[in-house]
């Protein structure tokens, strides 16, 4: 498969989001790099096949600590938001 290199620029909150769903031993860039090719749908064949097992239940713990820590920046990004609108429109 043909691959592009993109670099760009992220506002923190997007950066601690991105943070929050890093795996463990995997960089930021690897976070972002499986995160928008699960968003698109897609996969590669690297990802999807594990040569170690894995404990069901950790993944699971895992991904639901990491949903809440998700919703509570989500919930405090959203406040901020409400916040500068609000003075804005004052």
């Amino acid at each position: 498969m043909v691959s592009k290199q993109f670099s760009f620029r992220l506002a923190d909150e997007v950066v601690e989001w991105l943070e929050g769903l890093q795996l463990e031993g995997e960089s930021l860039n690897q976070t972002a790099q499986r995160i928008l090719t699960k968003s698109a749908g897609l996969s590669t064949s690297a990802s999807n096949h594990l040569s170690t097992p894995v404990d069901i239940k950790e993944l699971v713990k895992q991904e639901v600590e990491n949903a809440i820590a998700n919703s509570e920046r989500l919930q405090e990004f959203i406040a901020k938001v409400d916040e500068r609108l609000g003075e804005l429109s004052a």
